[in-house]
């Protein structure tokens, strides 16, 4: 069998390596190859402004000389009285799309967290900065992100702390602390794998009896949610730090040092709108490369100075 294949013992190999000396050559391609495919890559996605700028979506905002954005009124440090990183971003962001049409060509209409993706979807604002969780809704394109906030567990004021699987967790439902806090029931708590047979018989195992399992209730709204916790209807309650930060003047609760899990917060803009999304793209990068993000959130208390 080995004579008839043309195997034979003692033959030596002509097969390419990558190991010692004789793999040099074949190693420094690969690696050229790769760095020109990612080069390609970035590039692609990348695309220069120029060419972004011709895109139809874009044109219609040079046309008419002004971008709207939807902007919120409630967060301080991001959007409250016209000020916050969320407005500058907003004034800096027309700039860099239209700078030729003057100072400031933005034009702010008011979004709440429920609002803002109706007004994108029936192109009311052609873009919103409004605390939009990146990759939260296929309708949207997302920029990077621009802050990475913390989900944060909170309990009632003077409460011992328990782990979380040992509580009744409180949540808003349809926000990104929700999602956050989704996925970390789904990546901790215990699963009991059913085999095909099993599935097909309807037979449900049982759990161990030091299974991990997550107790949850959905509230309507963060204030509904806090009274909960005040009233000792649940024994903690997770949302983002923007938000516990904000709440906390007006309810009294424990923020832990506990976070469950992060959200970005990224420039949204209609999924029909791709162009506009990768420019948000180059604009975020500028500034972050330029050191000019790291000022602005300085500048608004979302970083230690």
């Amino acid at each position: 069998m080995r004579r008839r294949l043309g195997i034979r013992r003692g033959t030596r190999s002509t097969g390419l390596t990558l190991r010692g000396e004789r793999g040099r050559p074949l190693r420094i391609l690969l690696v050229s190859v790769l760095a020109l495919a990612a080069a390609f890559a970035l590039f692609n996605y990348l695309k220069p402004e120029k060419q972004l700028k011709s895109a139809a979506e874009v044109k219609r905002i040079t046309d008419k000389g002004i971008l709207t954005v939807g902007i919120r009124n409630d967060i301080p440090g991001f959007s409250l009285n016209g000020e916050g990183l969320e407005v500058e971003l907003a004034e800096l962001f027309a700039e860099y799309m239209l700078p030729e049409s003057g100072e400031k060509p933005v034009k702010f209409v008011t979004v709440s967290a429920q609002t803002a993706e109706t007004k994108l979807s029936d192109g009311s604002i052609d873009a919103a900065i409004a605390l939009m969780q990146k990759g939260a809704s296929g309708k949207f394109e997302y920029s990077y992100p621009y802050y990475t906030d913390a989900c944060r567990v909170i309990i009632r004021k003077g409460a011992s702390k328990k782990t979380l699987d040992q509580m009744l967790i409180g949540y808003v439902q349809n926000t990104s602390a929700a999602s956050v806090l989704n996925k970390y029931v789904s990546a901790h708590e215990t699963k009991v794998e059913r085999s095909l047979i099993d599935r097909l018989r309807g037979i449900e195992k049982e759990l161990p009896e030091n299974a991990v399992t997550f107790d949850k209730k959905a509230f309507a709204s963060y204030p509904d949610l806090l009274t909960a916790l005040e009233k000792g209807r649940i024994d903690c309650a997770v949302l983002p730090d923007v938000y516990a930060k904000l709440y906390s003047q007006s309810f009294e609760f424990d923020i832990t040092r506990d976070s469950i899990g992060s959200i970005s917060y990224a420039i949204a803009v209609s999924a029909d709108e791709p162009a506009i999304a990768r420019l948000a793209d180059v604009f975020i990068y500028e500034l972050r490369e330029s050191g000019k993000l790291d000022e602005l959130l300085k500048k608004y208390a979302l970083i230690d100075p």
